[in-house]
């Protein structure tokens, strides 16, 4: 039987999966002080970009992307791309558990073994995707608003207390629009909205399909304000330059928490509270490469899942030697050779297809009837 999520979860699943390491790891540092602006621009990008995927998966509906993948490239073709896919989907999972082991290290585990964060973190994700996409979508919609509101009262305890000036916001497009847009691409369009493609999986998995380019639309310009809301929090407490330096620059900007000399010390906090929402978007990473799998062998995905986390949690660790090659690699190479291929390329080569194949199997019909 195949397993269904309801609106509201891939609502809450859209959302988090868009955040998740998007308040954690800092991109578009080109814009300074108008990163707003160009999140604003590249959520523009994103209403576009989840609009193309429905538009994409509503031309044979009910298939996922490794089904129509197949049926545009034909067979031996479209398992080579799905092949391909599935190695993606795994080595951005890869990266991103490897964001998680350095916020932890970094912040409250700091003399635990680098490899002991990303194997326990795959167990726990082996263990909720082994029962099901229906019961990790459950536990998506009972933590998502937990890490929305967290990520509010930031900003609403710094106000408080003083700790923001918006004068660093300022001047407006100080050396003109080109830094602003060398940070839009590809960087902040691929990081997180392009990476949107492994949702795809999830959105043919609903009941009510013809309602997810909406609820996609809604989840993009509310991920895209939230993470321009993080972003004006960070450089209004830290300034561009110390936000710049920071690796984890919420968090520092959490630690200037201080109101009525009671309420402080809440990063720890915020540590757990990026911490379920990158464990999140490493799941659906998780699934989308085993759904992959699943298509390719015909076996179902739990067969794979224990030793694919495991090969995940081992290859995070070997992923980068530190984390500033781990940042460098993520930022500068990976959005030029895997996202824009992967999330644009094939894609639009893929619609381009179905799409003339669909014309002459209209047109050959119709001189039939004739």
């Amino acid at each position: 039987m195949k397993e269904r999520i309801s609106l509201w979860q891939l609502f809450i699943i859209l959302n988090i999966f868009l955040v998740g390491s998007a308040v954690v790891v800092g991109a578009g540092e080109e814009a300074k002080q108008d990163y707003w602006l160009a999140e604003l621009i590249a959520l523009s990008l994103g209403v576009i970009i989840v609009i193309g995927y429905f538009i994409l998966l509503s031309r044979i509906p009910g298939k996922n992307i490794f089904e129509l993948i197949e049926a545009g490239f034909g067979k031996v073709v479209g398992k080579a791309i799905i092949f391909f896919y599935i190695i993606y989907f795994l080595y951005i999972a890869a990266r991103v558990l490897r964001d998680f082991g350095e916020l932890i290290l970094t912040t409250i585990l700091p003399l635990t073994p680098v490899e002991v964060v990303p194997l326990v973190m795959c167990l726990l994700l082996a263990y909720a995707l082994y029962l099901g996409i229906e019961v990790f979508a459950r536990m998506t919609e009972v933590i998502g608003p937990f890490i929305v509101l967290s990520l509010l009262l930031v900003g609403v305890f710094l106000f408080i207390g003083g700790d923001l000036e918006f004068n660093r916001l300022l001047p407006v497009l100080e050396d003109g629009l080109g830094p602003v847009l060398d940070a839009v691409f590809p960087t902040m369009v691929t990081f997180p909205y392009g990476e949107l493609i492994v949702c795809t999986i999830l959105m043919t998995q609903t009941n009510h399909f013809h309602y997810v380019r909406k609820v996609g639309v809604i989840a993009v310009i509310l991920s895209g304000l939230l993470i321009a809301y993080s972003n004006v929090i960070q450089i209004t407490t830290l300034g561009v330059d110390i936000k710049v330096r920071s690796s984890f620059p919420l968090l520092v900007a959490a630690r200037e928490i201080e109101v009525f000399d009671f309420f402080e010390r809440v990063d720890i906090l915020i540590v757990f509270t990026l911490m379920f929402g990158i464990m999140i978007k490493a799941g659906i990473f998780l699934y989308g490469g085993l759904k992959g799998l699943e298509h390719l062998f015909k076996i179902p995905y739990r067969a794979f899942l224990f030793p694919t986390s495991m090969l995940l949690a081992f290859f995070s660790v070997i992923i980068a030697e530190n984390i500033v090659e781990h940042y460098e690699e993520g930022l500068a190479l990976v959005p030029y050779f895997l996202h824009l291929p992967f999330q644009f390329g094939i894609p639009i080569l893929l619609g381009l297809i179905l799409l003339i194949k669909q014309r002459k199997s209209q047109s050959s019909t119709g001189g039939l009837d004739v």
